[in-house]
């Protein structure tokens, strides 16, 4: 009858086709079936233990995974030994290799043998370095190329950007665009109008070349763009999106609308394969560039159709293992290649340089160019690559787009200055220091925790002492942007101070600032809203009058728990400012029982997170029950809120006003 061990390896035999291994971790011996034996390149007899002498026979990365694996088996007690190291064969060469494994242990469960297959997965691995390389360089192209290219998805949100398109946008890296659309960062007729743009292609399934955009932005002054779009097609033929090449042309359209002279060609097209190859060369092949790689002998490797047809070609192909020396005269293809030895050496790149091309005597061009050291993954430089445009007709216009470029940085300078003034006078207005207000043997004392989002935002608040034992809190938000919303929030405040005598009732005071700002906002032709929730607390009689104009219930802290106040319907009205004739009523309440009252607006309760979920009321709730110092709970929120968000900027202002009373 077959022993236990020639039963185990016959099993292992049968249930695999691939090399064979049975070590006896307590005589020390191991087993090599014939196949392993020829792929390390050994006679059986000259096989050494790859798993116990590793060391000497597999890289550092190998040896830490096989110790790992032994680890998790011999002290762990899993059930599989599972390991993909690189080895180092007879003939010195290296292979990796798909190893796994099944330990057997004694009664007391401890591990007597391992036995298992092993796959050679060489060919795998080589694939998948080459991948990485390519994924590389398509990343190293398009975060380099002077142009902004980008996916979006059905609802218009980017799903994809290079960095020169996040640092358009004023972010600091790609992902940081993820999930945001125009609507984000432009005007809101520009981003309308892109929208509909967007929506016809996908509906046609067609796109827009050599498109000039008028940019028009929230905090910034217009640009122009050159733009390709496309429908963005899946494998199954549906459309998932739109794809989009822009390059920014602001200074040429002003220098020809100023002049009549200067004229741009700048059109692209973008990519759209999910494999990386497919995808490199269609962007390499659309972009409205001379886009190329030149290997350390100063020839070419990759180059699109572009810079094919500009040297006399008709495809890339035609192109490759040639040089500058073939094409241009012996006056410029000297200077290219001190250019691109330079680069190699110093490891440095030579960005928007005006370059004068000399072919052989027969003509001159101007190019705008740029050029770049080639890194493989590992950092080691394989070459150069660059990108450049004909600016021939440009060059005429040179003088005059000094002078236009000295007065608009001028007018942005003085724009900052002037916005960041009004952010300063904003901030200044907004309340520091509160009363504490005493009476009905109790104490009332106030905190605040204000983060705006953007220079200048539309939060406001303020406590309004009207006795010793009595005092108003009013919190509200402007739902409108930048420079306007501040406006209004001042006006808000003008009015605030004219309505200071109703504020003994909450119904009139809100009442009397919905008829001002009413009257405003229309005779301004302006249309927006502002919401508000107002409070009165008076200590000596231990009552609590609520108004709400549109505005976020806030949360409140009981002796018997913590829930989000509900006021009834006849002390709740619309926003301000939408229509004069308004009127807000009041709902009374006694203090007994109140320990703390916490305003929030309604920006804050609605931050997302990547996904696009809500924060909401019910996290708040949770967060307030945790209970603490009042400012301590508050920065919790703050803290949670963030947290929640991640990585995005925050597109809401944090903006929190709380009280609490002791008795």
């Amino acid at each position: 009858m077959a022993s236990w061990k020639e039963n185990r390896l016959q099993v292992v035999l049968q249930a695999s086709r691939e090399g064979i291994w049975d070590w006896d971790l307590v005589k020390g011996t191991i087993y090599y079936s014939p196949r392993m034996c020829r792929f390390m390149g050994y006679r059986k007899s000259e096989m050494p233990n790859f798993f116990q002498d590793r060391g000497e026979h597999m890289d550092l990365a190998s040896v830490a995974a096989v110790d790992k694996a032994l680890r998790r088996v011999l002290q762990e007690g899993e059930d599989l030994f599972a390991v993909e190291p690189r080895v180092k064969t007879k003939r010195g060469d290296w292979k990796s290799f798909r190893v796994r494994g099944t330990p057997v242990r004694d009664g007391l469960g401890k591990v007597t043998r391992i036995a298992g297959s092993l796959i050679n997965i060489s060919k795998r691995k080589e694939a998948e370095r080459q991948l990485a390389e390519e994924r590389h360089l398509i990343e190293t192209l398009l975060d380099n190329i002077p142009m902004n290219v980008y996916l979006k998805d059905e609802e218009s949100r980017f799903v994809m950007a290079n960095l020169p398109t996040a640092r358009k946008m004023g972010l600091s890296s790609a992902k940081d665009l993820i999930g945001k659309s125009d609507a984000d960062f432009f005007s809101d007729e520009h981003a309308r109008n892109a929208r509909l743009v967007e929506k016809e292609i996908m509906a046609s399934g067609g796109g827009v070349e050599d498109l000039t955009e008028h940019e028009k932005w929230n905090d910034r002054e217009d640009t122009w763009v050159k733009s390709t779009k496309h429908a963005w097609i899946g494998h199954d033929g549906q459309v998932r999106g739109t794809f989009g090449v822009t390059i920014d042309i602001s200074e040429l359209i002003r220098t020809r609308e100023a002049q009549e002279k200067v004229t741009s060609q700048l059109n692209a097209q973008n990519h759209l394969i999910e494999e990386e190859r497919e995808r490199l060369r269609l962007v390499i092949d659309s972009v409205p560039l001379h886009v190329y790689f030149k290997n350390r002998d100063h020839e070419f490797v990759i180059a699109n159709q572009a810079i094919a047809e500009w040297f006399g070609f008709s495809c890339p192909e035609e192109l490759y293992d040639k040089s500058d020396r073939d094409i241009f005269s012996k006056e410029h293809w000297r200077k290219t290649e001190a250019d691109e030895k330079q680069i190699m050496e110093l490891g440095v790149a030579i960005a928007g340089e005006i370059e004068k091309e000399i072919w052989g005597g027969e003509k001159e061009t101007w190019v705008m160019t740029s050029k770049y050291p080639w890194r493989d993954s590992e950092g080691d430089i394989m070459g150069t690559f660059g990108v450049s445009s004909d600016i021939s007709d440009l060059m005429q216009a040179q003088s005059d787009l000094r002078k236009l470029a000295s007065t608009y940085e001028r007018k942005n300078r003085e724009m900052a200055e002037e916005l960041e003034l009004a952010r300063e006078v904003q901030q200044a207005l907004l309340p520091d220091e509160f009363p504490t207000v005493l009476g009905g043997g109790a104490t009332m004392k106030f905190c605040r925790l204000y983060e705006p989002a953007r220079l200048l935002t539309g939060e406001f608040f303020e406590v309004l002492p009207l006795a010793p034992d009595r005092v108003g809190f009013l919190m509200g938000e402007v739902f409108d942007k930048g420079v306007r919303s501040a406006l209004i929030v001042s006006m808000l405040r003008g009015l605030i101070e004219k309505e200071i005598a109703s504020a003994g009732d909450a119904g009139d005071f809100l009442t009397g600032i919905n008829v001002g700002l009413s009257h405003l906002l229309l005779g301004a032709g302006h249309e927006t809203k502002a919401t508000a929730f107002y409070g009165l607390v008076d200590l000596t009689k231990g009552e609590i009058q609520l108004s709400i104009a549109g505005h976020v219930n806030p949360i409140a802290v009981f002796d018997d728990g913590v829930r989000q106040l509900v006021p009834p319907d006849h002390a709740c009205g619309p926003a301000l400012g939408i229509a004069e004739n308004s009127s807000y009523g009041t709902v009374s309440a006694p203090l007994s029982g109140f320990r703390r009252l916490i305003c929030f607006t309604e920006g804050f309760q609605s931050t997302s997170n990547v996904e696009g979920e809500e924060f909401g009321v019910t996290r708040m709730l949770e967060e307030v029950e945790r209970g603490g110092d009042l400012d301590r709970v508050m920065e919790r929120l703050s803290e949670v809120v963030k947290n929640f968000a991640g990585n995005q900027k925050l597109e809401n202002a944090i903006c929190l006003l709380g009280w609490e009373i002791t008795r």
